[in-house]
């Protein structure tokens, strides 16, 4: 079930991003590509591997398949928050509340295929870490439009 799940997952957001509205140029991409990525890694080697807080596809240790999951899926999921973010704060704060609510039930879904096994961690953690990521990500898109539109 868990490899149906992922397959579906990717399924759906290459779909979405396959027939949206390109609002990103390709260094955007890219620069939204390494920071998802880094972010994933790092947290995911921290707080599951190091801190043993939760387990991902069951596995003794990281495996490639986790690290290819890891590096392409929320990636997928960072591009899709990225293209449709809204530049006005009060509309991102609505937009920030979809995200992490969308970021969290995902996580239970992912939990009820068998991807994620919560040995440790508690949801409000999750609240705290999609909370940080979204508005890093906006944080650091923003940064790198600006020095982008300087070059």
């Amino acid at each position: 079930m868990t490899i149906i799940f992922l397959l579906v997952s990717y399924l759906i957001t290459l779909l979405i991003i396959l027939f949206m509205p390109k609002r990103l140029n390709r260094h955007e991409f890219y620069f939204a590509f390494l920071a998802v990525s880094f972010h994933t890694i790092f947290a995911d080697l921290l707080f599951a591997d190091i801190l043993d807080l939760y387990d991902l596809m069951k596995q003794n240790g990281p495996s490639f398949s986790d690290l290819m999951v890891q590096i392409t899926l929320p990636f997928l999921f960072g591009i899709l928050y990225l293209n449709f973010m809204p530049i006005e704060k009060k509309k991102f704060l609505l937009y920030l509340t979809f995200w992490v609510v969308f970021s969290v039930l995902y996580e239970q879904l992912s939990r009820y295929f068998g991807y994620i096994e919560y040995k440790g961690w508690k949801i409000v953690y999750s609240i705290l870490f999609y909370i940080y990521a979204c508005i890093f990500m906006r944080w650091h898109y923003m940064f790198i439009k600006e020095a982008l539109n300087k070059k």
